[in-house]
């Protein structure tokens, strides 16, 4: 079976507002290894699927900017959303191109376009691992991760049994993103996080979808008869304005009878706050303050500061994020993930989109 990898990049990356704007959107950001980290993604998966077979999801706002960061894909495998519906619409519309070319089942790694991981060759490897088990067997394997800390902002996965001359288990219980005391218990019960990486074959998933979700399953039927045909974008646009935003894991992923894990033992974040990056970018002076950019911290203490080009003081403040990013600047209390993104939610209702 041919391999294919599908890159989800269709977020703006709201949580990390200013740094992150609609002309410059997350998975274009340079944050770790002087390139974006799209094309760190591609790279990632060149090692196992070739250019050719790399589709990447986006959205119609973001289009241009994730396009022109990775020009050597081809553009008909660069696939636009006309709007959001999270991951069980984008990898759908992405299985049904790939089954539509290839004429024929294939397998799919399904990665964000955003993450952090460390070592990319043995990431590789165990991607290579994960396709392999997928031929011999009809499973979807899930990629997890060992908590850092007991968050509430992850999936957790109960490990089951080891299977048979695998390097993976059977996953025994999910949790979408449990309270604050659940986590903790979680953690000290060896509970893994979803690391929203996962391989499966393209004919499974789409009996999946059939399934478990017969509204997308159709809208996905609609959208294919019309691939290549005049009618093509009409149809997309008009079958996701009646979808539900659903992620895969909720909406396919949890129901199945036959899911696999596979640990990551190496470095990896999702690259989803300031704080996830400043912990992997940058390192705390002896006040524990982290910055990237020109300035000084005076009596100020536990601080993450990005002044692009910007020279920024700190004095007698503490906790605090700090960004200052193409002639804007937010200053909010460490932990305000969502309140940044609420912060672009009100640019857009008070229609200062030039800030968005």
């Amino acid at each position: 079976m041919n391999i294919y990898g599908i890159i989800i990049a269709g977020g703006q990356g709201k949580r990390l507002w200013p740094l992150s704007r609609l002309l410059r959107p997350k998975p274009v950001l340079v944050i770790t290894k002087g390139q974006t980290l799209i094309k760190q993604t591609l790279q990632r998966l060149n090692t196992i699927v070739e250019t050719g077979n790399l589709i990447v999801v986006t959205n119609e706002e973001v289009f241009a900017p994730v396009y022109e960061s990775i020009q050597e894909v081809p553009l008909e495998n660069v696939l636009s959303e006309p709007v959001g519906r999270n991951t069980a619409a984008a990898i759908g519309l992405a299985c049904i191109h790939i089954m539509e070319r290839q004429g024929g089942d294939a397998i799919a790694i399904v990665t964000p376009a955003d993450h952090y991981i460390g070592d990319d060759e043995q990431f590789g490897v165990l991607l290579k691992k994960a396709a392999d088990i997928c031929r011999k067997t009809d499973t979807v394997v899930v990629f997890v991760v060992r908590p850092a800390s007991p968050s509430t902002n992850y999936g957790y996965i109960a490990k089951g049994e080891k299977l048979d001359d695998h390097d993976a288990f059977k996953a025994a219980k999910f949790t979408e993103k449990p309270p604050q005391k659940t986590a903790e218990q979680f953690v000290a019960d060896g509970y893994l996080w979803n690391a929203g990486i996962f391989v499966f074959r393209i004919s499974s998933m789409l009996n999946a979808i059939k399934q478990h979700m017969p509204e997308l399953s159709s809208a996905l039927e609609k959208i294919k008869k019309t691939l290549k045909g005049p009618y093509e974008r009409k149809t997309i646009k008009e079958e996701y304005s009646k979808l539900g935003d659903v992620s895969i894991d909720k909406g396919i992923i949890e129901k199945l009878d036959s899911v696999s894990v596979m640990e990551m033992n190496i470095p990896w974040a999702d690259l989803g706050s300031f704080e996830q990056i400043a912990n992997i970018m940058m390192t705390k002076d002896e006040q524990g303050n982290q910055r990237m950019g020109n300035g000084i911290d005076v009596d100020s203490t536990n601080n993450i500061v990005v002044g692009d080009d910007n020279f920024v003081v700190t004095a007698n403040v503490h906790d605090l994020i700090i960004i200052a990013s193409d002639g804007r600047i937010l200053v909010t209390a460490k932990g305000s993930d969502e309140v940044i993104a609420k912060v672009v939610n009100t640019l857009h209702a008070r229609g200062l989109k030039e800030h968005i």
